[in-house]
């Protein structure tokens, strides 16, 4: 047995470590537990100036990304964006969301949503724009909302 660290994950490193927690949890989870969710917003030439990246588990919608464009911001495309992936949760069976953000991101615009801070972890990361002679850090909040 020998271990090996690295910087750089490749999708086959990553692919492995999940087939093998995906055969143990087999023995414990339904196989169609865990599902991708992709919402976005695109211009009439495909790109995306917006979207949400996410997976439903079990009973959860799980937010992993959520990006809207500086060109779009205002127009409400994020409550757009999570409103869409909220019904699609919700027609999967989904009771409740799970989405986590920085202190410098979206809380307020999750809290609108009608999300609620569970959990915060103090000193998470450093802020790059903080004064040497003190030390700024940011805060990452866990947020939930239950759906029905």
């Amino acid at each position: 047995m020998k271990t090996r660290i690295t910087a750089t994950v490749t999708h086959d490193d990553i692919e492995a470590i999940k087939d093998g927690l995906r055969a143990y949890n087999k023995h414990y989870i339904p196989q169609n537990s865990f599902q991708e969710l992709g919402v976005f917003i695109e211009g009439e030439d495909g790109k995306k100036t917006g979207g949400l990246i996410g997976e439903t588990v079990g009973n959860y919608l799980m937010i992993k990304y959520l990006w809207v464009d500086e060109s779009l911001r205002g127009q409400d495309c994020g409550t757009l964006l999570i409103k869409q992936a909220e019904a699609e949760a919700m027609a999967r069976g989904c009771r409740y969301a799970l989405v986590d953000t920085f202190s410098f991101q979206a809380r307020p615009f999750y809290e609108r949503q009608g999300y609620q801070c569970r959990m915060t972890l103090e000193e998470f990361i450093d802020d790059i724009n903080g004064l040497e002679e003190q030390q700024a850090t940011h805060q990452r909040f866990y947020l939930s909302k239950k759906l029905v």
